[in-house]
């Protein structure tokens, strides 16, 4: 049967083969080097690192697969997650991130980018069991050149394991742009639930590690999450990408020098310390701790006192302090001033060995500044050992830190995932991290919901150098994930946000309506714990959302059907069911999501409309309300 639906089947298995085979020819040749004939230990340390690290990519999961081809004038190239060449080193399979690859993402009916014709492959278990045909410059021979090929879909609806997996088969034109756009740049990435901002992050992380492997091997590339659930979440895309090497972290793991965080801040609070005007504080009170002697300064070299007029050592500091340096730093720009000018007077190369009541004048005037004492002196509260520190206080101390010594670690390009989520405070702290302004954010603003979150990117640039800086805002605005029958109701809470989001579009074109179950207050989570048991069933990854109120009732309520509540997605055994607040679901997505008392979500704010909305957009494939209350109203209009 497969033969006569896909007369060239039997070609491409064999094609299949023959990739599979370059493969392992590839890895015979590269076990063969030996490292022992290098020229020096140097060399023979880089052969041994290099080799080692293309035999983990060439064994690793479908490294000598394709999931795609491409037709142009100069034949056919066939595209999959590594290069794989031939005893002659001609390509067998290109890798995705080649630029000759990039057409299978963006070719269409209307730009076809030189490509005649375009395939995709089905596995299934490593067989080669379909393919999918698109005649590009014949829009009217069939195919789906103008949409959503059924394997993308099949792909993007396929049932979630707990891990995030790698998209490269079923990477969408806009999302290529985006993962190839220019490294010399900030880019900001809109998109609403279900665009696929994670992948493209991590995927445009990869991209650029091929595009500039040298500088960004020696620079590094920092991946920053909303919370290390989330970085678990994600933690094996990459690798399986081939990359190992970038660093994964939550802004707060990025801080130096650490404070014994004990504390959380109320919503107030947390805004408070993470408002830019706090950034121009630290600043203005690192520089106040400077300041000029009130006397003048007498110093005795030989016979002759040589007198520094106290208005004069505050024209040295106004010089020194007025640079880009940190500000302990230019310290030795006054130190360089205060000693040029003594030799100028004195005539004397050696005076600076005498000039002790100069250098203790210097080092009162311009004390060396320790980041937590900075940041403790502008906080209110008790202060010292009695100071309850909170991860507001922690960015605080890293930005104090950056200011008075320098950021002591940095990257060649930053990727900050739902970044509407940053406080001022915390965007500096990241873009810091990227001292050339070669970063990647991405985020829905309509997401937006910690209390010192973002809600215009067009403000965050601002906030991410202390000179500022500019950039580009780019949309991704289909969205993959969330079924259209869930994404229509969630889409209706956008109005109630306060920002300025523009709808998604699903491609999964209808799916199952949310169902609702109401019910007494007094059985709620007994409710809650069989819709999940009911849902499970289904769909084996089922997440719970709730008020954080209601947690202890429903994990007990969930034990008592012998099911378990975690607050993790990693590695979740058969019993555990995931149990977050709305704020802490973000970036997370489940086959199946039950969401408790979506009133109470929802209150009258435009908070409440954002965690609402968050919390329904992490269904893929059924969304079920349990609740004690009516349907809010913007839910049935």
């Amino acid at each position: 049967m497969n033969a006569d639906l896909f007369p060239d089947l039997a070609d491409e298995r064999a094609q299949l083969s023959f990739a599979r085979a370059s493969r392992d020819r590839m890895i015979e040749r590269l076990d063969a080097v030996d490292p022992e004939g290098a020229a020096d230990e140097i060399t023979k340390d880089y052969i041994e690192v290099t080799v080692a690290e293309a035999l983990e990519d060439l064994r690793g999961p479908g490294a000598g697969d394709f999931f795609g081809r491409i037709d142009d004038d100069d034949g056919s190239w066939y595209v999959g997650r590594r290069h794989i060449e031939d005893e002659s080193h001609d390509p067998v399979v290109v890798d995705w991130r080649a630029p000759i690859a990039a057409p299978f993402y963006r070719a269409t009916a209307v730009d076809p980018l030189g490509v005649a014709f375009r395939r995709r492959f089905t596995l299934d278990e490593g067989e080669l069991v379909a393919y999918l045909d698109e005649d590009l410059d014949d829009p009217e021979a069939g195919g789906t050149a103008a949409g959503i090929p059924d394997p993308v879909l099949a792909e993007i609806g396929a049932e979630r394991s707990g891990e995030m997996r790698e998209i490269v088969a079923t990477i969408q034109g806009e999302q290529d742009v985006v993962i190839r756009s220019d490294i010399d740049q900030v880019l900001i990435v809109q998109g609403g639930p279900g665009t696929g901002k994670t992948a493209v992050a991590l995927h445009r992380a990869a991209y650029l590690l091929f595009e500039h492997r040298g500088r960004l091997a020696r620079d590094g590339v920092l991946v920053v999450g909303p919370n290390r659930a989330f970085l678990d979440y994600i933690g094996n895309v990459l690798p399986s990408l081939g990359e190992r090497t970038v660093r994964q972290s939550t802004v707060d793991e990025l801080c130096i020098p650490k404070v014994d965080v004990t504390t959380t801040d109320d919503a107030e609070t947390a805004r408070w310390k993470g408002s830019s005007e706090r950034l121009e504080h630290l600043e203005r009170a690192a520089l106040r701790a400077i300041s000029p002697p009130g006397e003048d300064v007498v110093v005795p070299i030989g016979v002759r006192k040589h007198v520094i007029p106290a208005a004069e050592f505050a024209e040295w500091i106004d010089t020194a302090k007025n640079g880009s340096t940190p500000i302990n730093e230019r310290r030795t720009r006054l130190v360089a001033i205060a000693r040029r000018e003594l030799t100028r007077r004195s005539g004397d190369d050696s005076c600076w060995r005498h000039a002790g009541p100069l250098k203790t004048a210097i080092n009162k005037a311009w004390p060396t500044q320790k980041p937590i004492k900075l940041v403790d002196g502008l906080l209110p509260g008790p202060r010292g050992k009695r100071r309850a520190w909170t991860v507001g206080d922690q960015l605080l101390v890293d930005e104090a830190n950056s200011l008075l010594n320098g950021s002591p670690f940095t990257y060649g390009h930053v990727v900050v995932d739902e970044a509407q989520d940053h406080s001022d405070v915390a965007l500096r702290v990241i873009g810091r991290r990227s001292p050339a302004g070669s970063m990647t954010l991405l985020g829905d603003v309509a997401q937006s919901t910690a209390p010192a979150g973002q809600e215009r990117w067009a403000d965050v640039f601002a906030h991410l150098s202390p000179t500022g800086t500019s950039g580009t805002i780019a949309d991704l605005t289909i969205g993959y994930r969330v079924p259209e029958a869930i994404l229509t109701m969630a889409n209706r809470l956008l109005p109630l946000t306060e920002v300025d989001a523009t709808e998604s579009r699903s491609v999964r074109v209808g799916g199952v309506p949310p169902t609702w179950n109401h019910g007494a207050t007094d059985d709620l989570p007994w409710r809650v714990a069989t819709t999940v048991q009911e849902t499970k069933r289904l769909h084996r990854l089922t997440g719970l959302v709730a008020p954080l109120a209601l947690h202890e009732a429903i994990a007990t309520a969930l034990a008592e059907v012998d099911l378990s509540a975690v607050d993790h997605v990693h590695e979740l055994g058969p019993t555990e069911v995931p149990l977050f607040e709305p704020h802490a679901a973000k970036g997370l997505e489940f086959d199946g999501v039950v969401v408790a008392n979506p009133h109470d979500i929802l209150g009258d704010s435009a908070l409440g409309a954002r965690l609402l909305y968050v919390a329904m957009t992490r269904a893929v494939q059924r969304l079920a309300f349990v609740t004690d209350a009516a349907v809010p109203a913007v839910l049935t209009a």
